[in-house]
This record gives structure tokens, sequence and C-alpha cells, in this order.
């Protein structure tokens, strides 16, 4: 026979091992997200160096962003954004992206083209450093 008081602490005890349990799916999830995190700064590095690396696309203003998703098993996204004065130099920097992918990553890649081709940004004029006065 149970008493009064027995179902109100096997409550609490349930509850609380309830909320246990989901704080700790939170900290694995949170510390999963910060994993994913690095991972995605440290492939936008690579790419970000393989484009600086080419003499053709270092005078191109072009930039890199990773998405590493939180799931095993799912590609991780690639955008490259900017512009460019030709259709050659917008290719060739996505055949640079897409080997660095498939050299220094073991995961699946998917790349996504934000590169424009504007042939008016040939003739840029030279970037002033300090000011003339």
């Amino acid at each position: 026979m149970a008493s009064r008081l027995d179902d109100p602490i096997a409550l609490v005890l349930l509850l609380a091992a309830g909320l246990l349990l989901v704080l700790a799916l939170v900290g694995k999830v949170s510390a999963l997200r910060l994993k994913r995190d690095g991972e995605a700064v440290a492939v936008r590095g690579m790419v970000v160096d393989a484009l600086g690396h080419d003499p053709e696309l270092l005078a191109w203003p072009l930039t890199a962003t990773v998405r590493v998703p939180l799931w095993i098993g799912s590609p991780v996204t690639i955008r490259v954004i900017g512009e460019v004065p030709s259709k050659e130099l917008k290719r060739a920097a996505l055949l640079r992206v897409k080997h660095t992918a498939a050299a220094e990553l073991s995961v699946r890649v998917r790349i996504k083209s934000r590169i424009g081709v504007a042939p008016r940004a040939a003739a840029r004029p030279e970037l002033r450093t300090a000011r003339s006065g």
C-alpha cells in the first residue's frame, strides 16, 4: 500500500530525470554544432588559400562561405562569391575550388557559384592604400 507522499516524490524524480536528459541532449547538440563550425572555418581557410595561390585569381574579390551540416553524411556546401571579368576566370575559380575540395576533404561537397562576370571589372583602377593630402 503506497502512502500519499510516494506519488508526488516519484513524479518529481521522473520530471528531474527527464529534465536532465533534455539538458544532456542540448549539450551534445551544442558541442556538435561548435565542432561543425570549427570544421567550416577550416574548410573556408583551405578554399581561400587555394584561390589566393592562383595568380590569375589573386586580383579579383572572390570569397567563400562554407556550411557544414549538423548531421554526418550530408554534403558540405561551399559558396564562392565575387566578380571576375571573364567566363574563363569564373571557370578557373570554380575548378580550383573543386580540385581543392576533392584533394583536401573526404566528405561530399556541393559547390555553388555566386561569381558574376562583368567585363568592366577588367579595367579596375588601382586601390588606394593611403590618403593623399
